[in-house]
């Protein structure tokens, strides 16, 4: 698994918001167990929602608790002095214009205040989308990877030793009853440019064309199936590949 490319998808974010199946937060708790750099990633994608949760929170004005304090009478319900006329004292009809004015502001601010949520709000669905889709992209690849494995299992290895000019050099191809083919190209260096490596069986003597090996795909390729193979071999050839090997550029070699 690439440690880089699971902690960019997304799968981090949704663990931290709870969005994520209870499958892929098991996937992500062994994960953490066993990677301290998913552990931090985790940790501080819990800490900036944190913040984030902090920083938008509505924080009522100082002053506002003491004008409704002001406008509210505790006392004898018998002290009819404290009682104010209607509409006969012009300084209440004043007060009223000021709290009216107040009300109509505080409108104002709560209406842009909703429509300031009303967009963080969009922002956040379009970010909860994204990581939805990246999660269901790694949940595919999980997948795969899982399937690729079982295939593995039940599949025999064939160590490929360096040959000639390179013998450091290794690889690994794994064979089953199913003909199918897998590469691993261990140690080999990056093919230079303009070429790239091949990989060939031996059956009754003779070299047989397996496939390229791409950079750009996942470590472990299928290649092409084969029956009763004897030997596999590595070459490194033109970028497309050769109609037959090129001994002078073998890498590894390994027979079953």
């Amino acid at each position: 698994m690439d440690i880089k490319t699971y902690i960019s998808s997304g799968v981090i974010e949704a663990y931290a918001l709870g969005t994520i199946s209870q499958e892929e937060s098991a996937i992500l708790e062994c994960v953490m167990k066993n990677n301290a750099e998913v552990k931090a990633a985790v940790l501080e994608a819990q800490q900036t929602f944190e913040k984030l949760a902090t920083l938008q929170a509505i924080v009522p004005p100082a002053h506002l608790e003491e004008q409704i304090r002001g406008k509210i009478t505790f006392g004898n319900s018998d002290d009819v002095s404290k009682i104010i006329p209607l509409n006969k004292d012009k300084k209440n009809v004043v007060e009223k214009s000021s709290i009216s004015k107040w009300m109509m502001a505080a409108s104002v601010a709560l209406l842009f205040g909703l429509g300031y949520l009303g967009y963080e709000f969009g922002s956040k669905t379009a970010q909860l989308e994204k990581i939805s889709k990246n999660n269901t992209e790694l949940s595919s690849k999980v997948t795969a990877l899982e399937q690729m494995n079982s295939m593995l299992m039940n599949s025999k290895k064939i160590e490929l030793k360096g040959v000639g000019k390179h013998p450091n050099m290794l690889a690994e191809v794994y064979w089953n009853e199913s003909k199918q083919v897998f590469l691993n190209p261990k140690n080999l260096p990056a093919a230079p440019s303009g070429k790239q490596y091949q990989l060939w069986a031996i059956v009754d003597g003779k070299p047989v064309d397996l496939g390229m090996y791409d950079p750009n795909k996942e470590t472990v390729q299928q290649m092409k199936v084969v029956e009763n193979p004897q030997a596999f071999a590595i070459t490194l050839e033109k970028e497309g590949g050769n109609p037959t090997p090129t001994m002078e550029e073998m890498y590894v070699m390994g027979t079953i």
